[in-house]
């Protein structure tokens, strides 16, 4: 089959006898954007393996992972966030279950523990 932008013409073994060589070369060429959608989820959205094996477990988790990679950039554009949005989705990720709150309050606990141990200290050498 001869490519319109090369002069060299692609080849395409198969076994299909059934169809035309350009049905064949459109199935491939269908499948070609299938890998590329692929990789650029995998690559971008971080999707390491699906949860589940079922083609509708498959299609939430990667609708919810465009939704968040969306929501993200319109975050990112309407705030003028200066992060590149590879940051914004790792402090997203990050940040996610951190609970604020809980976090202070052992930090607050740890210094007033530590502030207890230094005077316990100093009462030992005095």
């Amino acid at each position: 089959m001869k490519r319109a932008d090369k002069s060299t013409p692609i080849v395409l073994v198969t076994n299909d006898l059934k169809h035309s060589a350009d049905e064949i070369a459109l199935m491939y060429k269908q499948r070609w954007g299938i890998e590329l959608f692929f990789k650029w989820l995998k690559q971008n959205l971080k999707i390491k393996q699906f949860l589940g094996r079922s083609e509708n477990a498959v299609k939430i988790q990667i609708y919810t992972a465009l939704i968040t990679y969306i929501l993200t950039y319109l975050y990112r554009s309407r705030n003028k966030v200066k992060l590149t949005l590879k940051m914004c989705l790792i402090e997203l990720r990050s940040g996610l279950f951190q609970r604020p709150t809980v976090e202070d309050e052992m930090i607050r606990k740890r210094r007033q523990y530590n502030q207890e141990l230094r005077a316990f200290q100093r009462e030992l050498y005095i």
